[in-house]
C-alpha cells in the first residue's frame, strides 16, 4: 500500500499512475480506498504521487472574494457596447474635416503641445469605418463581459477606460512625430491585460507562463491583422492592463467587498458615463 484516502484522491492516485505507466489497484475499506502497488515499483509511484500533488498545490486557485456578490449579477454589455454603434451613426466614418473625428480623435502634437487631454479618451468611442466598429464591438464584448462578470459593471468599466486612456498616453509618449488614431481597441487590449494579471496573481509562480502567453497570443492573433492597425496602442493597452489587473487582484478581502457593494459599482459606472460626457464637453 502506497497511500490511502477518501474516493476522490483515490481515483486521482489512479489516474497519476495509470499515466506513468505503474501497475496499481484500488481496494476499499470501509470509508477509505487504498492504493496498492507491487513492492518493486513502490518508491516510485510515491515519488510521482508526491511530485502530482507538489505541482497541484495552488491548483485551483481561490477565487476573489469579489467574486460572490453584486458583481455575479450578469452586467449589461450589449446596451454598453451597442452605444458604440449608436455613436458611430452620429459620427459616421472617418473622413477629412469632419468635425467629431478633428475635434476627438487622437492628435499627438494637439494632446502634448495644446494640452487637449480629453482626446485620450474621446478617441475610443470613434471609429475610422464599419469594419473597424463590428470588429471591438464583437471581440469587445466578450472580453468586457467577462471581465465586468467578475469585478463588477461599475468597476469593470472603469479599469477598462483607465487602461484604454493610458495607453492611448503611453503610445503617443514614445512616439516621435504626429500621431492620429481612433478606437475602442486600446481599451479592449486594456481589458485583455486586466484579465491576464488577474490570472497571474492567482495562479503559482510555476503558471505564470500561461496568462501571459494568452495575453500575447491575442495580441498578435488580433492585434496586428491590417496595414491601418494601430499595433502601438495595442501592445501598450495590454501592457497598462496587466499590471492594473495585478495590483487589484493583491487587494486585501475586505476592500475587494467594499468595492462589490452595489453603491460603490453604480458610482464607478457613473462616474465612467460622466467622464465620457465631459470630455466630449471639452472637445465640442
Amino acid at each position: 500500500m502506497i497511500a490511502t484516502g477518501n474516493g476522490e484522491e483515490s481515483w486521482l492516485w489512479s489516474l497519476v499512475l495509470e499515466s506513468v505507466a505503474i501497475p496499481h489497484r484500488l481496494e476499499r475499506h470501509g470509508d477509505d480506498w487504498r492504493c496498492l502497488t507491487p513492492v518493486a515499483v513502490a518508491d516510485e509511484a510515491r515519488r510521482q504521487l508526491a511530485s502530482f500533488a507538489d505541482e497541484n498545490r495552488d491548483w485551483p486557485p481561490p477565487p476573489l472574494a469579489i467574486e460572490h456578490g453584486w458583481n455575479h449579477r450578469q452586467p449589461p454589455t450589449l446596451p454598453m457596447m451597442g452605444a458604440l454603434l449608436v455613436f458611430y451613426a452620429v459620427t459616421g466614418p472617418w473622413q477629412e474635416g469632419g468635425s467629431w473625428f478633428s475635434q476627438g480623435a487622437i492628435d499627438s502634437v494637439r494632446i502634448l503641445d495644446g494640452g487637449e487631454w480629453w482626446r485620450l479618451l474621446t478617441a475610443l468611442t470613434l471609429h475610422a469605418d464599419p469594419v473597424h466598429l463590428v470588429g471591438n464591438v464583437c471581440f469587445g464584448s466578450v472580453l468586457v463581459h467577462f471581465l465586468c462578470k467578475r469585478l463588477g459593471v461599475g468597476l469593470g468599466w472603469f479599469l477598462i477606460l483607465c487602461a484604454g486612456v493610458l495607453g492611448n498616453l503611453a503610445n503617443i509618449l514614445i512616439r516621435a512625430g504626429a500621431h492620429h488614431a481612433v478606437g475602442f481597441s486600446t481599451a479592449v487590449f486594456g481589458a485583455v491585460g486586466i484579465l491576464c494579471g488577474l490570472a497571474l496573481q492567482l495562479r503559482s509562480r510555476r503558471g505564470v507562463l500561461l496568462p501571459l502567453g494568452g495575453g500575447a497570443s491575442l495580441l498578435a492573433l488580433l492585434g496586428a491583422g491590417a496595414e491601418q492597425t494601430d499595433l502601438g496602442a495595442h501592445f501598450w493597452g495590454l501592457a497598462v492592463g496587466m499590471p492594473m489587473g495585478w495590483l487589484f487582484a493583491r487587494l486585501p478581502d475586505r476592500y475587494l467587498r467594499r468595492v462589490d457593494a452595489a453603491a460603490v459599482q453604480a458610482v464607478l459606472l457613473c462616474a465612467c458615463i460622466v467622464a465620457v460626457w465631459g470630455c466630449w464637453r471639452l472637445a465640442r
